[in-house]
């Protein structure tokens, strides 16, 4: 290999090296980058479901591969949807849930490669009273887009716009159960 061989390799080592950089490691999305923080403005919930809501439930999500795509796992779901509900003020005391949440995570619609990616979030929610009657049935898809003002990097942009989804997909559900009508449990009182 001549001089000129080995800057050309060199070189084509180099752009390789850089486009995985800016490729960056896929990483998993962050619970706390998912959490509704509710303000008691507008509509209220529903006085029952005051400290008397648990996630019973997560199922759907998937590990992240670092050398993939950015996914939603169920633990980091879990973690945003009862740190969302404790925001809230619906989670109730160990002992005394009343209206479990069962929640399946359908699937995350995400782009291949973009400048923009947008991110929708398929989340199909169930809420039940204390006697196992459905209060609430609600399949929601939630978009959300991420800029490259929001991060240079096309991993990270991905990351944003599940993490946006899922926060998306968690108002959105607030919002349905803020119009629920739920029956009066003993153990709702």
């Amino acid at each position: 290999m001549n001089a000129r061989q080995s800057r050309t390799a060199i070189s084509a080592i180099s752009i390789m090296l850089a486009a995985l950089g800016l490729a960056g490691c896929a990483s998993a999305a962050k619970p706390e980058a998912m959490i509704v923080n509710t303000q008691q403005t507008g509509k209220p919930f529903p006085q029952s479901f005051s400290h008397a809501m648990c996630v019973r439930n997560v199922a759907g999500g998937e590990k992240t591969n670092a050398l993939w795509v950015s996914k939603v796992d169920n633990d980091g779901f879990r973690s945003a949807l009862n740190s969302s509900l404790g925001a809230a003020g619906l989670t109730a005391a160990s002992d005394g849930c009343a209206y479990p949440i069962d929640v399946n995570l359908l699937g995350l619609s995400q782009p291949a490669i973009g400048f923009d990616m947008t991110v929708t979030a398929h989340v199909n929610y169930k809420v039940y009273d204390s006697k196992a009657q459905p209060v609430l049935l609600e399949t929601i898809d939630s978009p959300f887009t991420a800029t490259m003002s929001d991060a240079f990097v096309g991993a990270e942009r991905l990351r944003l716009a599940n993490e946006g989804a899922i926060r998306t997909s968690i108002q959105s559900f607030f919002d349905k159960l803020k119009d629920a009508k739920p029956a009066v449990t003993a153990s709702a009182q």
